[in-house]
């Protein structure tokens, strides 16, 4: 039989080659197509990356923006006093809150302390708080929270010895800790620095505050339910954070710029130059024989000294007196905006005078412009209990800035005050600046505060909540 030629046989594995490599091209196809996937998403990942980057870094400048603002309304501000009713600085919504810029907007605000339910939009006073390096021993005492051994132990970390005071603490104890570390025996730079003082816990220095927006929110009146721990009293214990300071001096000037008389060494023309008649001239050299005077106060008389003026003329030259010659005068509590809290810690304010104090100074068109006010609410033997403590006027403010991405409240969108979508990236800062800051005004401090969340919900609204003072 003949065999058919070579090129007429099949193969019977060249069916078997073409299937296994029909399989390796779809394996194949099917690979490319899954890495095309993933290469798709990783492309999708990183694109939200760099824009959620992006976004942040728009809604950081934002916050500088908030920033830069406050800082021109500082120096801008022409005010002869500084007060609650201030829209300058004190609250504006119109100019400080959600404030329009580029793809996004700008708030600044602060917290309201007499009322947890309250935020406004404006500057918070630096000078309307306790400064933890001028306060003596009993103001500090005061505080919420505070107790002997905390207050010694805060006076033994600013002054200059190395000996503990009766319940304090320096470098032994300090160095005895693990990490060990000195007794620093020199003024605060920065509030936080409080939690290196014996005693002094996240939980005082903070309070139930502890995303620092001064309002209560339902996780701060639970009790033990969620962090943090509070009293379920329907008050906010802001913490010392909200009410000290470090960074508050006053200028000694009159409301006119001029530097004040001070009244232990000035001759009898000098007073005299300050609008003092000749005889109340007279009679303050006179005084200032027996004891130096330790405060303007002390012109009113009292336990047995006669007084070199009456009230309505201490009212007329008070602003234009000083007890010390030195161009700064640190520490001293704005009395027209301080809350409740830090008046009751000022000596002679009891809660009947805080609240009679808070309704003076908020009543439209009393004038604020110096300390003489204060006889309008209390006997002058009261006034010179803390006069020495006081000022009406403001150099030093704090800056809560927010800048974020997104649609700005509309206050034309309705009743409903709503806005067309959430907040989308944000950063929240917050900054001192410092007026008589030297050799220029400046910022004192800064930090990044966008891990503690917005402090307010830009669905609310600038008036969800009551402006109640």
């Amino acid at each position: 039989m003949t065999k058919p030629p070579k090129s007429k046989l099949r193969n019977p594995n060249r069916g078997r080659r073409r299937g296994v490599a029909l399989l390796i091209v779809l394996w194949m196809m099917a690979i490319l197509t899954l890495l095309m996937y993933a290469f798709v998403g990783d492309m999708q990942v990183e694109y939200a990356v760099a824009g959620g980057y992006a976004d942040g870094k728009k809604a950081e400048q934002l916050a500088w923006s908030a920033i830069d603002l406050a800082c021109a309304t500082v120096m801008n501000d022409t005010q002869r006093w500084q007060s609650l009713n201030d829209t300058t600085w004190a609250t504006n919504p119109d100019y400080f809150y959600e404030y329009p810029l580029g793809d996004g907007s700008f708030t600044l605000f602060r917290p309201l302390y007499d009322d947890a339910q309250t935020i406004l939009w404006g500057l918070d006073d630096e000078a309307s708080k306790i400064n933890l390096n001028t306060a003596p021993r009993e103001i500090l005492l005061k505080l919420p929270n505070m107790t002997d051994e905390m207050v010694d132990a805060i006076l033994d970390w600013r002054d200059t010895d190395s000996t503990p005071g009766a319940n304090g603490a320096e470098s032994a104890y300090y160095n005895s800790l693990n990490p060990p570390y000195n007794c620093k025996s020199q003024p605060f730079e920065t509030v936080e620095e409080l939690l290196y003082v014996r005693g002094i816990t996240p939980e005082i220095l903070y309070g139930e505050d502890f995303n620092l927006n001064g309002r209560q929110e339902p996780n701060e009146n639970d009790g033990d339910e969620t962090w943090p721990r509070d009293n379920r009293d329907g008050k906010l214990d802001p913490g010392l954070w909200q009410l000290c300071t470090v960074w508050s001096s006053d200028a000694n000037m009159d409301a006119d710029g001029k530097n004040r008389v001070n009244l232990n060494t000035a001759t009898a023309q000098q007073l005299q130059d300050a609008g003092l008649q000749g005889g109340e001239a007279q009679a303050i050299l006179t005084l200032r024989l027996t004891a130096p005077f330790l405060s303007v106060a002390q012109i009113l008389g009292g336990q047995g000294v006669p007084a070199a003026v009456t009230p309505q003329r201490f009212r007329q030259v008070v602003d234009k007196l000083s007890v010390v010659d030195d161009q700064k005068v640190p520490g001293l509590v704005n009395i027209n905006t301080a809350p409740k809290q830090v008046l009751l810690c000022l000596p002679g304010i009891t809660e009947e005078i805080a609240v009679k104090i808070m309704e003076y100074r908020t009543t439209p068109g009393n004038d604020l412009s110096n300390m003489g006010w204060l006889l309008s609410v209390v006997e002058p033997a009261v006034l010179q209990r803390f006069a020495p403590y006081i000022t009406c006027r403001s150099y030093q403010f704090r800056i809560h800035a927010v800048g974020r991405v997104g649609t700005p409240y509309d206050p034309g969108a309705g009743t409903s005050n709503e806005v067309t979508e959430r907040p989308g990236a944000f950063r929240r800062m917050v900054a001192v600046f410092d007026k008589l800051a030297t050799p220029n005004p400046r910022l004192v401090y800064w930090k990044d505060q966008s891990k503690l969340g917005m402090p307010y919900d830009p669905m609310d609204g600038p008036n969800a909540v009551p402006n109640n003072r």
